[in-house]
């Protein structure tokens, strides 16, 4: 994802806001002539005996509307939803 394991890869946001933590500009600036994908929209993420981190629809919502508006061209769903396979 970072776009340095090779020439051909493309370097992609995972993150739960692209926009407000400057990846978007940082992009723009390091790689002008590749498109900006958005692969990992974080709906959560719980590091092991942390707090339970509980985003709202209407933040993931946002967050894809500002990727757009911002000029991205591509986003990926499969990472609202998370899951485990505890007991069983």
């Amino acid at each position: 994802c970072n776009g340095l394991s090779a020439n051909s890869t493309i370097e992609t946001c995972n993150s739960c806001n692209c926009l407000d933590d400057g990846w978007i500009d940082r992009h723009r600036h390091d790689y002008p002539d590749k498109p900006m994908m958005f692969t990992e929209n974080e709906g959560w993420f719980q590091p092991w005996g942390e707090a339970v981190a509980i985003r709202t629809t209407s933040d993931v919502a946002y967050s894809v509307a500002e990727w757009f508006a911002g000029g991205g061209s591509y986003h990926s769903y499969y990472m609202w939803h998370g899951g485990n396979n505890y007991g069983r």
